[in-house]
């Protein structure tokens, strides 16, 4: 009988959104890109963490139409990869495909090490922000994992192995969500409610982010305001307003806005605000176009930037999700993860759970929020008033650190 594996993904996100004024770079994947960035591996990753990204949000905003959308594609992606080092046969396959990568030009080598560098940068010492990212196997104290697939995901994803007693459900499951609630500063706590007693592993990957932005805004101008959840919703919301010069692109074709919110540091927030009635068709057209495509026709503008002060949580059942994204044996009798133990397994559960705090914090003073204010004439108002799409990459990875939507600013 085959022992069922749980396996489960807890990502937490708090970060203090702040806009400012360029973006340090983009993605070079022309024939002229420098022969250093040619061979970095976690460049030669970066398109596939993106299009994995593109797809799991586009069928996200087609099942839910009118809900909150947030989800970490890189921490999936991680702990989906390091997965794949137990996996064989279509079981292999199928999880790297799901993910992005085209199995008959990418070796496992490349994959794998690509995410080990994109973890090492990640998890350096920063001043000017919080972010880092921790995988975690907790192991029942009875199994032995093979010593081949211990030390893959000790070398390549920094991944610890903690001895459990499963039998104690009850213990194992406080054991688990210590360890996340630790690993996430506290903000996601009592995640999971339950484990079954069959489980014997269970895999967390966390990813935790704390960003300053680059001005801050000013808490005197912050003033409840309408947000037009739809034609027939108006709720009260606390909105954030600050003048500057941003970069941001005007998309007549479907009828958006795209504004470049630097942090402090190598990351950046890019919101896309639709026209009015105009979320879904954007949505659509971000299925046949990258956001890089629309990021390159940024310029500096002077602009005032309104968005409102929220928190918005999102849980996903992966399970679900990625069974129609084509990772499917997996989590079925058919699964070949007899690269773990040596015995037979399944992904039993998989759940991955983020949380968006933003607000006006910032490490600038509130009166240099107005440098850099140099025209006399009245900027225009890119006010987020309406639902809105955002995206938080890392600008040194090219990688998607999260991304999602906005309907309902206040639960």
């Amino acid at each position: 009988m085959k022992v069922i594996l749980f396996w489960f993904l807890s990502q937490a996100l708090f970060c203090t959104l702040v806009f400012a004024h360029h973006l340090n770079g983009e993605h070079h994947d022309d024939e002229h890109d420098d022969d250093h960035h040619k061979i970095m591996p976690y460049l030669q990753i970066a398109p596939s963490n993106a299009r994995f990204s593109y797809k799991l949000y586009s069928q996200l905003a087609a099942e839910y139409p009118d809900d909150n959308i947030l989800f970490s594609p890189l921490s999936i992606s991680l702990a989906f990869s390091m997965l794949s080092l137990g996996a064989k046969s279509q079981t292999h396959t199928q999880i790297l495909e799901g993910l992005g990568f085209n199995t008959s030009v990418f070796l496992d080598a490349d994959i794998n090490n690509g995410f080990k560098q994109l973890l090492q940068i990640l998890n350096r010492p920063k001043v000017d922000q919080q972010l880092s990212t921790a995988n975690a196997l907790f192991v029942d104290q009875k199994i032995q994992l093979l010593e081949k697939f211990s030390e893959d995901v000790k070398n390549f994803y920094q991944s610890e192995a903690i001895s459990t007693d499963f039998q104690n459900s009850e213990e194992a499951k406080n054991q688990i969500n210590s360890y996340v609630e630790k690993k996430t500063n506290g903000l996601v706590k009592d995640l999971l409610d339950s484990l079954d007693q069959q489980t014997v592993l269970v895999l967390i990957n966390t990813i935790f982010f704390g960003g300053t932005w680059e001005y801050a805004f000013n808490e005197n101008f912050t003033r409840e305001e309408d947000f037009h959840v739809d034609e027939n919703t108006v709720m009260k919301v606390p909105m954030m307003t600050r003048q500057g010069e941003y970069l941001v692109a005007f998309i007549q074709e479907p009828g958006c806005v795209v504004v470049d919110v630097p942090y402090k540091g190598n990351t950046s927030a890019i919101f896309i605000l639709p026209d009015a009635g105009k979320l879904h068709d954007v949505e659509k057209a971000l299925q046949n176009v990258s956001l890089q495509t629309w990021t390159k026709l940024m310029r500096p503008s002077l602009i005032r930037l309104s968005v409102p002060k929220f928190t918005i949580s999102a849980t996903l059942d992966l399970k679900e999700e990625l069974s129609k994204m084509g990772i499917k044996d997996v989590f079925s009798d058919n699964a070949d993860l007899s690269g773990i133990t040596g015995a037979p397994l399944k992904v039993s559960k998989a759940v991955h759970k983020a949380v968006l705090k933003v607000h006006e914090k910032g490490a600038e003073a509130a009166a240099a929020t107005a440098v850099g204010i140099t025209k006399l004439s009245l900027p225009q108002h890119v006010n987020c008033n309406r639902p809105f799409i955002f995206t938080i990459i890392h600008k040194e990875l090219y990688s998607i650190l999260f991304t999602g939507r906005v309907v309902v600013p206040v639960k």
